[in-house]
């Protein structure tokens, strides 16, 4: 039976590779294109080359579970194509065992998938995004056409990008009383680092600008320090899209917004979308699994690509609606995310009995 499982694994994990591989490139070609418009004089294709290229970890990620959907069918349905699940079938294997050996490559797809979420893609994603700010738009340029705000106490902070060392650029601090009221002052920065010793930030060539009932004083203050919670791992989390972060990352960024008293709930759903993805890919492969065994049994290649295609944008895709519908009838956000993936299974399951 050892044999058997390896045969059948090698079968499955090939075509995945291949599917993913394939999906990859596509992305990035299509990534590529859509940067052309953005082309100026310092932000040339090289540049955007490079950018895409940098994206690369997190568009894998993203990838995977439509990846392994149809890679799943394609590695099963040529066995299928070639009557070698008939022989498999004859010899006595049960169903159940063909589709644990079918699983047992997944678990490394799945922890693989996992490591790059966790360690290599939110990395990667921060120095694209960056990269890309600094390279489209000058020092006064990109002011106002990127950069985040948020919330820190009474006070609302602004920055303008990040390096990967966790160095800020273009800074603005804006002062208000307890009661969020009263501007008090506004200090403005070209540059900011963090000091973990006294955990807070040091912010360089400063000017604040201080107001009163009676006048308005504004002076250079060079060097200033700032007590703050927000660290540079947390200034990262907030500059990139929710869904390219790491759980990790999500988990520290939703405890920072309660804290503050501001809503959680998105990165709540992003958390439980990459948590639960193993779920997720495990569902869509016992989905591909009984499509091959049932409907798709003697179906061409094209139509069993084109079905795990539709399966796998469709739970992602249900996914992302039940996120905002969570909002809004207030049902926990994990629900959100295992539903589709447990329809998804329950349905795999019942084309699976009756097939067998």
């Amino acid at each position: 039976m050892k044999t058997l499982d390896r045969y059948i694994a090698k079968s499955v994990f090939g075509a995945v590779l291949v599917v993913q591989l394939l999906l990859l490139g596509l992305d990035l070609m299509l990534a590529l294109v859509n940067e052309l418009d953005n082309l100026n004089n310092s932000y040339q294709l090289t540049n955007a080359l490079y950018y895409v290229m940098l994206s690369a970890p997190r568009r894998f990620y993203d990838l995977m579970p439509v990846g392994v959907m149809v890679g799943a069918l394609i590695g099963l349905g040529g066995l299928a194509s070639n009557n070698e699940l008939a022989v498999i079938r004859a010899a006595g294997v049960s169903i159940t065992r063909i589709i644990w050996a079918v699983m047992k490559p997944m678990l490394m797809i799945i922890a693989v998938t996992f490591f790059i979420g966790e360690s290599i893609a939110p990395k990667t994603e921060v120095d694209a995004q960056n990269y890309r700010v600094m390279k489209r738009w000058n020092t006064s340029e990109a002011k106002g056409k990127s950069g985040v705000w948020l919330r820190d106490g009474s006070d609302f902070f602004y920055f303008n990008s990040i390096r990967a060392d966790g160095k800020l650029f273009g800074i603005q601090r804006h002062s208000f009383d307890d009661q969020g009221q009263v501007l008090l002052s506004t200090t403005m920065a070209q540059s900011g680092e963090y000091d973990f010793n006294r955990e807070g930030w040091v912010l360089h060539n400063s000017t604040k600008t201080s107001l009163s009932d009676t006048r308005i004083r504004s002076e250079a203050i060079g060097t200033v320090f700032w007590a703050s919670d927000l660290n540079p791992d947390l200034m990262k989390v907030i500059i990139i899209n929710q869904r390219y972060l790491a759980p990790s990352d999500l988990w520290r960024y939703s405890k920072y917004l309660e804290k503050q008293g501001l809503k959680s709930h998105e990165v709540e759903i992003a958390f439980w979308q990459k948590m639960l993805m193993p779920l997720t890919i495990s569902s869509l492969v016992l989905v591909a699994a009984s499509f091959v065994f049932g409907p798709l049994r003697s179906a061409p290649a094209g139509t069993r690509v084109f079905s795990g295609v539709v399966v796998g944008l469709s739970v992602k895709y249900v996914q992302d609606i039940l996120g905002p519908a969570s909002v809004v009838y207030g049902f926990d956000p994990i629900w959100a995310v295992l539903t589709p993936a447990i329809a998804c299974a329950l349905y795999g399951v019942f084309l699976i009995r009756r097939t067998g």
